[in-house]
C-alpha cells in the first residue's frame, strides 16, 4: 500500500479527537521539517544544480544515462557528497524499516506526514525547474539561491 493510500485509508477509518490532533501535529512537523527545510530549500536547488552540471559539453555520456543518479549525487560527486548522499538513502531505507514495524494508527500518521512532505517536494521541484527552463542562457544562480542571498 502506498504513502498516500495509508493516509487515506487512516483519515476514512475514523480517528480519535486526540488522534486528529496528532496527525496534525506530525503533519505538519513532517512538511515543515523535510519538505520546506530539507527538501525545498536544500535538496531541489543542489539536484538541479546537479542536473545543470550535466548539461556542460565536458559530461560524460554515461552520467547523462544515469541522469538521476548524478542528480542525487550516489555517482560522480566529491568523496563528501557520495558518502552524504549514500548515508541518506541508508538512512531512509533504515526509517522504512523501522516504520513499517509500528501498529496503526502511527504507521497512518507517520506516513502521511511523510507523504505531505513528499507532494511538498516534488511541487517545489517542479516550480524551482518550470522556473531555471524559462530562464534564458545558462543563469549564475538557481532562483531558490538568489532569494536565499536576499534574505
Amino acid at each position: 500500500m502506498s504513502l498516500g493510500a495509508r493516509g487515506s485509508a487512516l483519515i476514512r477509518s475514523g480517528l480519535q479527537p486526540v488522534e486528529w490532533l496528532l496527525l496534525a501535529a506530525i503533519t505538519a512537523a513532517f512538511v515543515y521539517g523535510e519538505g520546506v527545510r530539507a527538501l525545498q530549500r536544500r535538496y531541489v536547488p543542489f539536484v538541479l544544480r546537479r542536473l545543470r552540471q550535466l548539461r556542460g559539453e565536458d559530461t560524460a555520456a554515461l552520467h547523462r544515462v544515469l541522469a538521476p543518479l548524478y542528480a542525487m549525487a550516489l555517482i560522480a560527486a566529491p568523496p563528501r557528497e557520495l558518502m552524504r548522499a549514500w548515508a541518506g538513502l541508508l538512512a531512509i531505507v533504515a526509517a522504512v524499516l523501522v516504520v513499517r514495524g509500528l501498529p496503526e494508527p502511527g504507521r497512518g500518521m507517520i506516513d502521511t506526514g511523510v507523504a505531505a512532505a513528499l507532494a511538498w517536494g516534488l511541487v517545489a521541484l517542479l516550480r524551482e525547474g518550470w522556473t531555471l527552463l524559462r530562464r534564458p542562457g545558462d543563469p549564475a544562480r538557481l532562483p531558490a539561491d538568489a532569494r536565499r542571498a536576499n534574505r
